[in-house]
């Protein structure tokens, strides 16, 4: 053998050494990975609750609603009949609530009569105002009668949701009178200026004259009845400039002494038969 030959031999044996060297520092594989559960086990709950189920929260406006076919079946945006909040007796006052335009709950109250529909009334007068018996005379001579009071800073669209909750519930939509006091007389001529469904319009003691004489074009040719005491001046001159705007049948009626706005039903009981009279022939 050469001395080349030994030198390959020497080398291929430490190459041999190096390479078994090796193998002995690999790493033993490892077993497959298996599933297993993170979380608590399912089990049955400790105990069964057995309480009333969760209800809702109450709505922001405090009412529950309206649960009535007739309601159910209105259109998006369509005008609600009164909701009954009593249960009267036959022929006497129910307290009601009214959706306003924005939301708010007006409280009144309805006087109805059972059986067909009859012309209806509303009587809109000042918070401290009081009607005394005159709903009820209107109720006996066949008209079914809505009593609201103006609100803070109120407008004509409070008087819009008024007829229409008498339109659609058991009045005649065909023959509606609306009777107004100060405020409620100004509310209630801005109101049926813009409502077609007002036939005809009674106010007493009326008071922004400017006002009224913009909503008297809009409500031309209607009937108008105004009531007003002589010593009153603001109001009877308002009622003066009205008279000499209207185009329709009117009547002007003035009192010696008689007060403001519904208080001129108090001291002057004629003044009730006279309202009646022109209710029946305007609604006839």
């Amino acid at each position: 053998m050469t001395t080349t030959h030994k030198m390959m031999s020497v080398i291929a044996c430490v190459l041999l050494m190096a390479l078994l060297a090796a193998c002995n520092t690999l790493d033993t594989p490892l077993p497959t990975a298996t599933r297993g559960l993170s979380g608590p086990a399912i089990g049955p709950s400790p105990q069964i609750f057995v309480g009333p189920p969760t209800e809702g929260p109450p709505p922001q406006n405090g009412s529950l609603g309206v649960s009535d076919p007739t309601a159910a079946a209105q259109p998006p945006s369509g005008a609600l009949p009164p909701l009954t909040i009593s249960t009267p007796g036959a022929g006497q006052a129910e307290a009601i609530e009214l959706v306003a335009y924005d939301g708010t709950l007006l409280n009144g109250t309805l006087y109805q009569n059972v059986g067909e529909r009859q012309p209806g009334v509303l009587l809109l007068g000042p918070q401290d105002g009081d009607w005394g018996d005159f709903p009820a005379q209107l109720a006996q001579a066949g008209y079914t009668v809505l009593v609201m009071t103006v609100r803070d800073n109120a407008d004509e669209r409070d008087v819009q949701v008024m007829i229409d909750a008498l339109v659609s519930g058991a009045a005649d939509p065909s023959r509606i009178g609306a009777v107004g006091a100060s405020q409620g007389a100004d509310l209630v001529l801005r109101g049926c200026a813009a409502v077609t469904a007002c036939d005809t319009a009674v106010l007493l003691s009326p008071l922004d004259e400017s006002a009224l004489l913009t909503a008297m074009a809009q409500f031309n040719s209607r009937p108008l009845m105004l009531a007003v005491s002589e010593e009153d001046s603001d109001s009877f001159s308002t009622a003066q400039a009205l008279e000499a705007a209207a185009t329709g049948d009117k009547l002007f009626q003035p009192f010696e002494q008689a007060g403001h706005g519904i208080a001129i039903l108090n001291n002057r009981p004629d003044l009730g038969g006279l309202i009646i009279d022109w209710l029946q022939r305007q609604l006839a």
